[in-house]
């Protein structure tokens, strides 16, 4: 067994900084040990979490997960076409529930069979840790040199491999209702994506980072202006405001901007309460919504029959606003950059893209690589 609080000297040591995660009974010692005395940020699913993580080290802060085998299914969209695709390593802790030999309940069975092959298909390095602490200081060593190459290295923790640690009481934090402020316009007519991008990017700073979803919104903001402080996402469907929550978390200095859709954020809504309960004042989440999903064919959300304002608002955005013109996008824009807090913007939009549209000619990994040397 290793001594939980030792190995937090090694996790130090090699400069972890950022832990996200979910709960799992066989990392419930790690999961203590970064909520008492490191940086955690608890997440609502798996892949929320691989996301977060991957944020901070776009930020550069080095980042780990920490997860139950039970739950890599959720973390597969990231980990393929977001930490792999994109070249943004990151370090796993997985409970290794189901392990062969092992007695556990029958739902763990078939995952714990293939969730070796299952990282390792996904582009993870998988290695499983020894229940020693000199052992584990070798295999975290060399964890790091696949790191360096810009693979992910995923550490498999068997039942007791951790010794037992109390969880000190965490702060309370109760529902802070924000402000609000819904658009009066009645204008049927609205904006089309392109021109509300256009919008944003002008009114960036020197300082503000833009991170885009995957698809026609991505697209366009390259289409637009192709800057070192963007970030056009691929796959990873949902996360982007979770790569927003982790960069803020880890750059307070920069201004983030997470640009979304409904059909994504419909994927991960639990994105919402995660990025409310930690409230950076420095990111803004802005929902782009055309109740389609413009870049498959323009197939119907369940967007319509929803209000967007006040779930961020119920999920405890420091604010909330809604644009329905240009100018009012623009007047929001203007006050969170002048009061930054948390803030969500909705703006409602026409279903539509430019036409031709091309694509980014940058290559996901060396857009990362250009955004890291842009926060340096």
């Amino acid at each position: 067994m290793i001594d939980t609080n030792e190995f937090e000297s090694l996790l130090r040591g090699h400069r972890y900084e950022l832990f996200s995660g979910v709960p799992c009974s066989f990392l419930q010692p790690l999961i203590n040990l970064a909520s008492n005395s490191l940086d955690y940020v608890a997440a609502t699913n798996e892949g929320e979490a691989v996301a977060i993580a991957a944020g901070a080290q776009l930020g550069g802060k080095k980042s780990a997960v920490l997860l139950q085998n039970s739950g890599l299914t959720n973390a597969l969209a990231p980990l393929t076409s977001l930490t792999n695709i994109c070249e943004i390593p990151v370090t796993g802790f997985v409970g290794f529930r189901g392990e062969e030999g092992v007695p556990d309940e029958v739902q763990h069975e078939f995952m714990g069979r293939i969730t070796r092959q299952l990282l390792e298909v996904g582009g993870v390095h998988v290695i499983h840790l020894e229940a020693s602490l000199p052992a584990a200081a070798k295999q975290l060593e060399e964890g790091q040199d696949y790191l360096r190459d810009g693979k992910s290295v995923f550490y498999l923790v068997s039942k007791g491999t951790f010794s037992s640690l109390d969880l000190k009481p965490p702060p309370q934090r109760a529902y802070q209702g924000g402000t609000l402020t819904i658009s009066s316009c009645r204008d049927p007519k609205r904006p089309h994506r392109h021109d509300v991008l256009k919008i944003i990017s002008g009114a960036k700073r020197h300082d503000t980072v833009l991170l885009a979803t995957t698809g026609m919104c991505g697209r366009e903001l390259f289409t637009i202006e192709d800057a070192p402080n963007n970030f056009y996402m691929v796959g990873s469907m949902g996360c982007v405001s979770s790569i927003g929550l982790g960069l803020s978390i880890a750059r307070p200095d920069r201004k983030i901007i997470a640009l979304d859709g409904d059909g994504a954020l419909l994927m991960r809504m639990g994105n919402l309460a995660t990025n409310a309960y930690y409230r950076p004042d420095n990111l803004l989440h802005v929902l782009l919504d055309n109740e389609t999903h413009d870049s498959t064919g323009g197939q119907a959300t369940a967007s319509s029959c929803m209000n967007w304002p006040m779930i961020a608002h119920g999920a405890g955005y420091s604010h909330v606003a809604s644009a329905s013109t240009l100018s009012e996008v623009e007047q929001a824009l203007d006050d969170w950059l002048a009061q930054p807090r948390l803030t969500f913007l909705y703006v409602s939009i026409a279903p539509g893209s430019i036409s031709p549209l091309g694509r980014p000619t940058i290559s996901p990994a060396d857009a990362v690589r250009r955004l890291q040397e842009f926060m340096r």
